[in-house]
């Protein structure tokens, strides 16, 4: 027969010894949780503390008394990342499932620890949060090796940029600032590095000599410019920047590897103004060559002069040109081009006196820049000329004449027109001499006609006058 208290008696004992198992069990947890190098804390739904274990205490700096009640969301948990972990047990109590994130610890000495949380909650039978409890990871030494992995892949990217510049300059430039620079850049600009780090590229870069703008300055893409770099002491040095869009710490950027080519331009403009010059005595050989092919007719000296003053015109690019011989104190056109009729081909004037009189004084090349305010004769004012250029004709050491040209448009002087000009100069004093010459024979032949006249009347009277007058 079974007795009921021995029934009784047996069903309590197996209910102490299980919960003297659950009491071991939880002495065991609670031991090893408060043991562990990891903090652990637990809290009411109110936000007070409950319990804690000793690796929180140290974490924290508070004692035992200080977290004992303590609420930890104003405490512990600093302003910035309250909304964080309120949204973190919001979405623990809709799901039940543990809650992962981030944040920061507020310690006791108000210095901050960077944590990792892992957040549970304990319910009722009915479903209702008891407490939250919470394992916490210190990520302290993650943090450092965080940063000191990004440091060093700054450090990584920058002599990656920096490879092959050693001898030039190099500037990364975010947003229009600059954000590193290597020593030759500063050198270039006479800026420290510290002093340009921050620095508005716009202030050390204008457009170019040609006008070539910074791609910076004009948004333009990535290649190769050429620029004014503007030194710290006021000098500008004329560089070519290679530019090209990279990706620097994380954001877009723009790198520039500038090269100073100061001398190379210098270079340039020194052979492209050889250049020119070559070009000008080419064409002066060639004017020169020119005028000087033109043969002296003995037969023909006013066709041979009218010859070389088209010709000196055509390569001066002069509306006028005129040759004057001299007898005496007195000058006189002997012939002409392009004046028509505001300039007679017998233009008289007198040695010395205005334009063209004086070339003869001078004994030299005589240039008007404005005839309106030069000492010009006045038949050369009417007719329009603005600017004069005139050189004595010469036979040996005597002055002949005057050659001078004139332009309709204001000129400045220059030493290839008056090379031009007494180049046609001697050409036309051996036209003047065959052309004094032959008006001299001319004159000889008609006083040797005269004579021979007057003989001729006087043998008549002799032979047949009147015999009352012999």
């Amino acid at each position: 027969m079974i007795v009921v208290s021995d029934v009784i008696d047996k069903h309590e004992t197996n209910i102490q010894r299980e919960l003297k198992v659950l009491r071991e069990y939880v002495h065991l947890l609670a031991d090893a949780m408060d043991k562990s190098t990891m903090p652990f804390v637990a809290g009411y739904p109110d936000g007070k503390t409950m319990a804690f274990n000793e690796a929180f205490t140290k974490l924290s700096g508070y004692s035992e008394d200080e977290l004992r009640g303590m609420p930890w969301v104003l405490y512990l948990t600093p302003p910035e990342c309250q909304d964080r972990e309120a949204q973190a047990m919001e979405e623990l109590r809709k799901t039940g499932q543990p809650q992962f994130y981030e944040k920061w610890q507020l310690n006791k000495d108000g210095s901050k620890t960077p944590v990792e949380v892992i957040l549970c909650q304990t319910n009722d039978k009915d479903g209702k949060v008891q407490y939250y409890y919470a394992l916490i990871k210190d990520l302290t030494e993650k943090k450092k090796a965080e940063k000191l992995e990004k440091e060093l892949q700054e450090i990584k990217e920058r002599n990656q940029y920096m490879i092959g510049t050693a001898f030039e300059g190099l500037a990364i430039v975010q947003e229009g600032k600059i954000v590193e620079v290597n020593e030759h850049y500063a050198t270039m600009t006479g800026y420290d590095t510290g002093e340009l780090i921050g620095m508005s590229l716009s202030s050390l870069v204008t457009p170019g000599l040609r006008g070539l703008v910074s791609p910076q300055l004009s948004g333009a893409a990535e290649g190769t410019f050429e620029v004014m770099l503007n030194r710290k002491d006021g000098r500008a040095l004329t560089v070519e920047i290679v530019s090209r869009d990279i990706m620097y710490k994380g954001k877009e950027a723009r790198m520039e590897r500038v090269r100073d080519i100061t001398e190379k331009r210098k270079a340039q403009e020194d052979k492209e103004n050889l250049m020119k010059q070559l070009s000008s005595v080419s064409e002066e050989l060639s004017e020169l060559k020119q005028l000087s092919s033109i043969p002296v007719n003995a037969a023909a000296p006013q066709q041979t002069l009218e010859t070389l003053l088209r010709n000196l015109a055509q390569v001066t690019r002069a509306e006028g040109a005129m040759v004057m011989s001299r007898k005496g104190d007195d000058m006189t056109g002997r012939a002409s081009y392009g004046f028509g009729e505001a300039v007679p081909t017998n233009l008289e004037v007198s040695v010395g006196e205005e334009f063209p009189g004086n070339i003869v004084k001078e004994d030299r090349a005589v240039f008007v820049e404005s005839v309106q305010y030069g000492e010009v004769s006045s038949a050369l004012k009417s007719s329009g000329a603005k600017s004069l250029l005139g050189v004595p004709i010469k036979q040996g050491s005597d002055i002949i004449g005057t050659l001078f040209v004139a332009w309709d448009t204001p000129k400045t002087e220059n030493d290839r027109d008056a090379k031009l000009l007494e180049v046609v100069a001697d050409r036309c004093a051996s036209a003047l001499v065959t052309q004094n010459i032959s008006e001299r024979d001319l004159a000889d032949e008609e006083v040797g006609r005269s004579l021979s006249e007057i003989k001729s009347t006087l043998s008549s009277a002799l032979r047949f006058g009147d015999p009352n007058n012999r």
